[in-house]
């Protein structure tokens, strides 16, 4: 299979992760519940991603993986829940673009679900894209 020099070098960013999400001591973050103020004023929880998570997430944005369509209309088409499935069976033949439609929407749906990419992280999805970019870079050779 061949990968354009850009698809490689994005693809190359993304593999990169993979000895890093699969570490024993990987911890995504964690959702931070702060306590009330003195005055009894509640505080809302917040996400607080590790450090891993967050070079991830700006790295996404840096190699372009963060593509411009309609991500929330696509997550409900049946190529999407097949993607997104736990099984991992179409994610295990994704092409680039799948990719990052994927990454697309679960970065763009942190931005309304904080937290959401954590959760990524701890279902094993990322770990399986990830994967799959890696698998896609071994295929090129």
């Amino acid at each position: 299979m061949e990968i354009s020099s850009e698809d490689r070098e994005r693809l190359q960013a993304l593999a990169a992760f993979l000895p890093i999400v699969e570490a024993a001591n990987f911890t995504a973050g964690e959702m931070v519940v702060p306590p009330n103020t003195p005055s009894g004023v509640t505080r809302f929880p917040y996400a607080a991603p590790s450090d891993p998570v967050s070079q991830f997430f700006e790295m996404v944005y840096e190699k372009n993986w963060v593509a411009s369509f309609d991500w929330t209309e696509w997550s409900s088409s049946q190529e999407a829940k097949e993607l997104f499935a736990e099984d991992g069976l179409a994610l295990s033949k994704a092409n680039t673009e799948q990719l990052s439609r994927m990454l697309t929407t679960c970065v763009r749906r942190e931005k309304f679900a904080e937290g959401s990419l954590i959760a990524d992280f701890e279902s094993g999805l990322m770990v399986r894209i990830i994967r799959r970019a890696d698998q896609l870079l071994h295929e090129a050779d």
